[in-house]
C-alpha cells in the first residue's frame, strides 16, 4: 500500500464512526447484488420496507463512493444511503473497480454497467426508471458528473471508448466532487498524495511535477466540467469553499450548471473546519445537517410532478 492509498484508507476508517452513526429502523438493505460478472461489481440496495408493496413506483438514487479514485467502498456510506432510503427512495450504493486494477478511462465502464443494470433491478423491485438520480462524494462526484458527460455527449463518449448509457438521468447530486482535473493537478499536492494518485489513475508516464499532463492521450476528456451542456439534467451541488482536497472545483462547476440545467440548487460553506465531504457528518456539524436537508428538498421538488402507479 503506497502513501496515497494509506491516506485515503485512513480517512475512511477514521471517519466511519462519525459518518455512519445514524440508522433508520424501517430501512432494509439487500447486500452485494451483482450488476456485472466481476466480484467487485456489486451494490447494496436500501429501501424503506413500506414502499415495497404500496402499489407505486419509486425513484432510485445510485450512489458512488469517494476515496481519491483509488480507495473507498460502499460499506463506508451506510448512513447517507439510509438517510435517502428513509425518505421513500430506493438507493443503490455501488462499488466499482479502481486503479491499479482499472485505470482511466476503463474505470468508467463499471459505473456505466451499474446504471445500465437498473432495468434488471426494476424487474424485482418497484423502481421508477424515469426517476433516476446519481449522487456521490469526492471521486464519486467525479463519477456521477462523468456519467452525465458520456450520457449527454456521444462524441465525448466515443472518444474515450465508454459503453453507451442505456437509461436517462432525472437528476444529479454532486457532493464535494472533482470536476476539473487540470485545476486539481495545478493546486496543492497534499504532500505528494495527489501526484501519486494521478499516476495511478492514468496509464501515462507523468513527470514528478505533472507538467506533461497535457501530452496524455485522453487529456481533453479528463474533466467532466468541460462537457456540461444544455442536455444535462437538474442538479444539486455542494462544496466547501476552503476544501483542502478539491480546491477550485465546486464554484466553477456550479456556475456552468446553473446556466443550463432545468432545475438547480446548491449549498456551500466556508471555514477550514467545514472541509472536504463535510456533509457526511450531520450529527456533529450543523452545516452538514443543513446541506443534507437541502439535498432532500431538491429531491422532493424534483419528484413532485406525479406519482407513478405500478
Amino acid at each position: 500500500m503506497n502513501k496515497a492509498q494509506f491516506v485515503f484508507k485512513a480517512i475512511d476508517v477514521i471517519g466511519y464512526p462519525l459518518q455512519n452513526s445514524v440508522h433508520f429502523k424501517n430501512v432494509s438493505c439487500v447486500k452485494d447484488i451483482s450488476y456485472s460478472d466481476h466480484p467487485t461489481t456489486k451494490g447494496d440496495l436500501y429501501f424503506d420496507k413500506s414502499i415495497l408493496n404500496d402499489g407505486k413506483k419509486h425513484p432510485v438514487i445510485v450512489y458512488f463512493h469517494g476515496g481519491g479514485f483509488i480507495m473507498g467502498d460502499k460499506k463506508y456510506r451506510v448512513s447517507i444511503s439510509e438517510y435517502y432510503a428513509e425518505k421513500g427512495y430506493f438507493v443503490f450504493c455501488a462499488n466499482y473497480r479502481m486503479p491499479p486494477e482499472k485505470q482511466y478511462p476503463e474505470m468508467m465502464v463499471d459505473p456505466v454497467l451499474a446504471v445500465n443494470f437498473l432495468p434488471t433491478l426494476a424487474e424485482e423491485y418497484n423502481i421508477d426508471l424515469d426517476s433516476i438520480v446519481l449522487t456521490g462524494d469526492s471521486a464519486g462526484g467525479f463519477v456521477c458528473a462523468y456519467l452525465a458527460a458520456v450520457r449527454f455527449d456521444d462524441a465525448m463518449r466515443e472518444a474515450v471508448g465508454c459503453p453507451a448509457v442505456k437509461v436517462n438521468f432525472k437528476g444529479l447530486m454532486l457532493m464535494c466532487g472533482i470536476y476539473d482535473l487540470d485545476v486539481l493537478l495545478k493546486g496543492t499536492t497534499l504532500f505528494g498524495v495527489i501526484p501519486t494518485t494521478a499516476k495511478m489513475l492514468i496509464d501515462f508516464d507523468l513527470k514528478k511535477d505533472m507538467s506533461n499532463i497535457s501530452e496524455y492521450e485522453y487529456f481533453p476528456y479528463l474533466s467532466p466540467a468541460s462537457f456540461v451542456n444544455e442536455k444535462w439534467c437538474s442538479t444539486f451541488i455542494c462544496w466547501a469553499d476552503d476544501d483542502i482536497v478539491c480546491q477550485g472545483q465546486g464554484e466553477p462547476m456550479a456556475e456552468k450548471l446553473k446556466a443550463v440545467v432545468p432545475y438547480y440548487d446548491d449549498y456551500h460553506v466556508k471555514g477550514i473546519t467545514n472541509n472536504h465531504c463535510f456533509h457526511l457528518t450531520p450529527t456533529i456539524n450543523k452545516y452538514a445537517k443543513e446541506c443534507m436537508a437541502k439535498s432532500a428538498a431538491f429531491l422532493e421538488t424534483l419528484f413532485a410532478e406525479e406519482t407513478v402507479e405500478v
